[in-house]
C-alpha cells in the first residue's frame, strides 16, 4: 500500500477494535519483560556490586541512572496504552525513551508492531531507524557506566546487530498482522455487501413480480368489468326491455362477475405466498389459440366481432411461443374492451395473420360512434398495449383511418429472448408495469 494513501496514521485510530482485556494483557507482558531487562541490568551494575565500580564514577550516578531507567520504563508502558490513537508519535516517544531506559525497550517494540500493522512503510522505517540509533546511544553512553567490565568494542557491534534484527522482526510481524486484519475486514465488508445486495435483489424481484401480477389483474378484470358495466347500465336506463332480456342481462352480469372473481382469486393466490419468487405460480393464461373464445364471449356481451384469419394460420400458430401468443391475446382483448366502451354496438374487425418469416400481425378496427360515452378508466390503455408490444420486440401503431379507429401491431414470431424479458429479473430490475384501460 502506498505511504501516501489513506488517512494519516499519526492521528487516525486503528479500524479494528481491541477490547480492554486485549490492551491489558499486552501492557502486562511488556511491563514484565521490561522488569526482567531492568533487573538483569541492575544485577550487573555497580549498585549490586559496589566493588566493581570503575574509576571515579560515583555510586550515586549509577543509582540515579537505574532510577531514571525504572521511571522512564513506567512512562513508556503508560504511553504504549495510547499507541492506537497516535501510533507514529507514541512509537517515536517510546523509541526515544530507550536511549536511557532498557525497561522501555519492550514497550517500544510493542508500539513499533502496532505502527507496522497500519502497513505504511515510511513511518515504520523512520521509527525503526530512530530506535536503532537510541539503542546505539544507550550502549555507547549508559551501558559502560552500568556495566564497566563488559568489553565495549565487539559487544557494541553484537548489541546493535541483534537490536536491528529484533526491530526488523517486530516490523514484519506487525506488517503481517495488519495484512491479516485488513483481509479479515475486507471479507467482512464483502459478506455484508453481498447480504445487502441479496436483500435488495430479493425485494426488487418481489416488486417486479407484483408489478407483473398487477398487469395481469388489469388484463383479466378490465374485460369482465366492462361487460358488467354495460349490461348494468342497460338495466338502469332501458325501460323497454322484456323480462327475458332483463334475465339475460342479469345472467351475463352474474356470469362475468363470477368469472372475474375466480380469475382474481387465482391471481391473488400468488400474492399470498410467503415468497413470491418461490411460491406457487398463477394459473395458465390464455394465448392466441384462445382468440375464438374471446370473440365469442365479446359477441355474447353485445359487441359483434368479425374475425378474419387465414385457414392455414391456426396450424402455424401452434408453434408460436407461448408468451408472444399471450401478448397478442392481451392486445386484442384490450382493443375489444376499448371498442365496446367507445363504440358500443359497432362491428369490430379483427384481422390476424403471419408466419415465422413475416412475423405476427394484428389489426383491430372499429368505427367511430358520434356521441358515444367515454369510459371511466385512467387513460393508459394504449400505453399498456404499447408496453406489451415493446416487451415482445414488436411495433404498435394507433391511427385514425377515416371513420375508423385502427390498432395495428406486429410481433416477431420466434422472439424467445423477448419472452424471457417478461419474467421477473434475477438482478432486481423491474419488468414492465401494468396497463390501465382507456385510450
Amino acid at each position: 500500500m502506498s505511504a501516501t494513501a489513506g488517512p494519516d496514521p499519526a492521528a487516525t485510530p486503528a479500524p479494528w477494535p481491541l477490547p480492554w482485556l486485549g490492551h491489558a494483557w499486552r501492557l502486562v507482558v511488556v511491563w514484565v519483560l521490561g522488569a526482567i531487562l531492568w533487573l538483569s541490568t541492575f544485577g550487573t551494575s555497580p549498585a549490586a556490586h559496589p566493588d566493581h565500580l570503575a574509576g571515579d564514577t560515583p555510586l550515586g550516578i549509577v543509582d540515579g541512572l537505574l532510577a531514571v531507567d525504572l521511571l522512564l520504563g513506567q512512562v513508556a508502558v503508560v504511553l504504549a496504552g495510547w499507541r492506537r490513537r497516535r501510533p507514529v508519535v507514541i512509537a517515536l516517544l517510546t523509541a526515544a525513551l530507550t536511549s536511557l531506559s532498557v525497561f522501555a525497550s519492550p514497550a517500544a517494540l510493542l508500539c513499533l508492531v502496532s505502527l507496522a500493522a497500519h502497513r505504511r512503510w515510511r513511518p515504520v522505517l523512520g521509527v525503526g531507524v530512530s530506535s536503532l540509533l537510541t539503542v546505539t546511544l544507550y550502549e555507547a553512553l549508559v551501558a559502560p557506566v552500568l556495566s564497566p567490565d563488559a568489553s565495549r568494542g565487539i559487544w557494541l557491534l553484537v548489541v546493535v546487530v541483534t537490536s536491528g534484527l529484533m526491530l526488523a522482526v517486530a516490523a514484519l510481524w506487525g506488517w503481517n498482522l495488519g495484512g491479516r486484519r485488513q483481509l479479515t475486514e475486507s471479507w467482512r465488508i464483502q459478506a455484508e455487501t453481498a447480504r445487502r445486495e441479496q436483500g435488495a435483489r430479493t425485494a426488487q424481484a418481489r416488486l417486479a413480480e407484483r408489478t407483473r401480477i398487477a398487469r395481469e389483474m388489469h388484463d383479466v378484470l378490465a374485460h369482465r368489468i366492462s361487460v358488467m358495466t354495460m349490461h348494468a347500465g342497460a338495466l338502469s336506463y332501458r325501460e323497454d326491455l322484456s323480462p327475458q332480456e332483463v334475465r339475460e342481462a342479469a345472467e351475463t352480469i352474474r356470469r362475468n362477475g363470477h368469472t372475474a372473481l375466480e380469475e382474481l382469486r387465482a391471481t391473488l393466490g400468488v400474492l399470498r405466498a410467503e415468497d413470491i419468487t418461490e411460491g406457487p405460480r398463477e394459473a395458465p393464461q390464455p394465448d392466441l389459440l384462445a382468440l375464438p373464445d374471446l370473440v365469442a364471449e365479446t359477441e355474447r356481451a353485445g359487441t359483434p366481432v368479425r374475425l378474419r384469419v387465414p385457414e392455414d394460420f391456426w396450424p402455424r400458430a401452434v408453434g408460436l411461443p407461448a408468451r408472444t401468443g399471450r401478448h397478442a391475446y392481451r392486445v386484442v382483448q384490450e382493443a375489444l374492451t376499448n371498442a365496446r366502451k367507445h363504440a358500443p354496438g359497432a362491428v369490430v374487425d379483427v384481422v390476424v395473420d403471419g408466419d415465422e418469416a413475416r412475423g405476427l400481425t394484428l389489426r383491430i378496427a372499429n368505427p367511430r360512434v358520434p356521441g358515444a360515452p367515454r369510459g371511466d378508466g385512467s387513460g393508459f390503455g394504449l400505453a399498456g398495449m404499447g408496453e406489451r408490444v415493446d416487451l415482445a420486440g414488436g411495433r404498435l401503431a394507433v391511427r385514425d383511418a377515416g371513420a375508423d379507429f385502427v390498432v395495428d401491431a406486429w410481433l416477431p414470431w420466434g422472439r424467445v429472448e423477448a419472452d424471457e424479458q417478461d419474467r421477473p429479473s434475477t438482478d432486481g430490475r423491474p419488468t414492465a408495469g401494468h396497463e390501465e384501460e382507456e385510450r
